[in-house]
């Protein structure tokens, strides 16, 4: 007999077989009085699935199919089965409304399929996702850019993969081309994918409807999240582990008009290991830079939005000065990094353990150096300025536009403009440039107004900063677009920065309460080197543009 004839003849008794089963469920379900459903024409809800745990559902014969509340429907092949009794018993004595269903043993098996969708293939459900270094790093080959990341999320969306390589396509992409989030947008007709990256969001591929429940239920297993919850926010976290890192993933939900938005965080430590002269400062700036965070106490301040590299100046500071001689603690919400050689503590609020009542219990632990993940409130300030005031070195940031507006901003707190004066000795403010992609980096000659605009902001440099001779011309630089840097042309980011040293000067202005234009006026007269000229330099020296230098600083000198 041919093959091709046999497998036909072999189907027909397949379903032949199939509707003789479902043909004995359903008098089974009139002869108990119960409903009877086929699988086949039903979907099953996901979330309400996993109510029950695989190993529970197996054992029990027995799955939910819809949750509501107290409310459930549940599916049965073998009622009398003294184990789907039992948990039915467990179930009803917990206070649930129960709704038996009749199904054939086929529908039980497919129902119960549906979990290794939303689980690891090994069948567990846990809060780490463990990916074989060479299979990562063979994903990472084939994802070397948002247009390869695209075609195979759509071929595995095609071939209906499980929920589970979908979320290692998605993580890896991100791995690959250095997303610092990724961002699960619910829309009307299924979910767009969006990676940020150096600072700048990219739409990747959009998602069915069926693959974004998927990937949403997987990343509410791994995150411990409340699976049934779909109109309240949720956050959680998960970690990545290879056989060369581990990645934390911060995860936030939200609901939309369209479905829950994702944003995961990818907290790659790979990223985070930079030192001082990873950092982009000029070569004046590193040198003071180094000498003050090795002073014996007094406080030192980073200031800038969400995302400017604040975290990653303060662990290079950390990593400079870490020494088995010295005690170093941290204060943070929540710990990102882990740093070998020193003390990591975490913010508890729900548990009253704030910045304030976490820096106090810290100052009992004999500390030489504090790191104080953010200053939000008064009290926080006054115990970070007594701290700095009674033998320790303290770092912290603030939420600031520049480093002038730090003091009116302490101030503003309750900060006492005398103890405050006292303790501070640095302020540096901050923010992040795209760098010109080196693949398809080019020189062009720029126009009449891009000379005037560089040349007036490089100015009166003090000169101790170290800039080549403009006066007979210059080139500048710009990325042309490639491969390699998703034609955005740039790859990469590179600090800016602006310093207040806290001198005698500027330490009495401090005492007087001054305004951010009283401080940022003493501050140039000594100097002071802003953020935009500390960028013009960069420019200069063809590491990023003056279209970026805008966009991020603003059109200013």
């Amino acid at each position: 007999m041919a093959p091709a004839k046999k497998n036909n003849i072999d189907e027909r008794l397949s379903e032949i077989r199939r509707r003789e089963e479902e043909g004995r469920a359903e008098l089974l379900a009139q002869k108990l009085d119960l409903p009877y459903i086929n699988l086949a024409k039903l979907p099953v809800d996901l979330d309400s699935l996993l109510f029950l745990n695989e190993k529970e559902a197996l054992q029990a014969r027995l799955a939910v199919i819809d949750k509501m509340e107290k409310n459930i429907k549940v599916i049965l092949a073998e009622p009398d089965n003294p184990a789907t009794k039992s948990l039915l018993e467990k179930l009803e004595k917990q206070g649930f409304k129960i709704s038996k269903f009749i199904v054939s043993p086929h529908s039980l098996d497919k129902a119960f399929k549906l979990y290794k969708s939303v689980a690891k293939k090994e069948g567990s459900i846990t809060g780490k996702v463990n990916i074989d270094q060479q299979e990562l790093e063979k994903i990472q080959q084939e994802l070397a850019s948002l247009a390869e990341i695209k075609k195979k999320m759509e071929a595995a969306q095609a071939a209906q993969r499980e929920a589970t390589e979908l979320l290692e396509i998605i993580i890896a992409g991100a791995l690959q081309n250095e997303a610092s989030d990724t961002h699960l947008e619910g829309k009307e007709n299924g979910a767009l994918l969006r990676y940020r990256i150096d600072g700048v969001l990219h739409d990747v591929v959009s998602l069915s409807p069926k693959t974004y429940q998927l990937v949403l239920s997987r990343i509410k297993l791994l995150s411990a999240m409340v699976l049934n919850i779909h109109d309240k926010a949720q956050d959680g976290r998960f970690s990545i582990g290879t056989s060369t890192a581990a990645i934390e993933v911060r995860v936030s939900i939200i609901p939309g008009p369209y479905g829950e938005n994702v944003v995961m965080r990818l907290l790659n430590p790979k990223s985070i290991n930079l030192g001082l002269k990873d950092l982009g400062f000029r070569e004046d700036m590193l040198k003071f830079i180094e000498q003050e965070i090795k002073r014996p106490n007094g406080m030192i301040v980073t200031t800038g939005p969400t995302g400017s590299g604040k975290t990653t100046a303060l662990y290079a500071f950390l990593r400079e000065v870490t020494d088995p001689e010295i005690k170093i603690i941290t204060l943070e919400d929540p710990i990102e990094y882990h740093l070998a050689g020193i003390t990591q503590t975490q913010v508890e609020t729900e548990h009253g353990y704030t910045f304030a009542a976490g820096l106090r219990a810290i100052l009992r632990q004999d500390p030489d150096m504090v790191l104080v993940g953010e200053i939000r409130d008064t009290e926080t300030a006054e115990i970070a300025i007594q701290a700095a005031l009674t033998g320790h070195i303290v770092f912290s940031t603030l939420h600031t536009n520049d480093a002038a507006g730090a003091i009116p901003r302490f101030i503003d707190m309750g900060a006492n403009p005398t103890t405050l004066s006292a303790a501070l000795i640095d302020i540096m403010a901050q923010r992040l440039l795209r760098r010109i992609c080196p693949s398809c980096k080019k020189e062009y000659e720029p126009s009449a107004e891009e000379k005037e605009k560089v040349k007036k902001a490089l100015t009166g440099l003090p000169p101790e900063v170290k800039i080549p001779d403009i006066s007979k011309g210059f080139k500048l630089y710009k990325g042309a677009g490639c491969p390699a840097c998703n034609n955005t042309g740039y790859k990469g980011r590179v600090g800016i920065y602006e310093l207040i040293p806290v001198d005698a000067e500027i330490e009495k202005l401090i005492t007087k309460s001054p305004s951010h234009a009283e401080v940022l006026e003493l501050a140039q007269k000594k100097g002071f080197i802003s953020m935009y000229k500390d960028g013009m330099i960069k420019v200069l020296a063809g590491i990023s543009t003056l279209e970026e230098l805008d966009d991020i600083v603003g059109k200013q000198v």
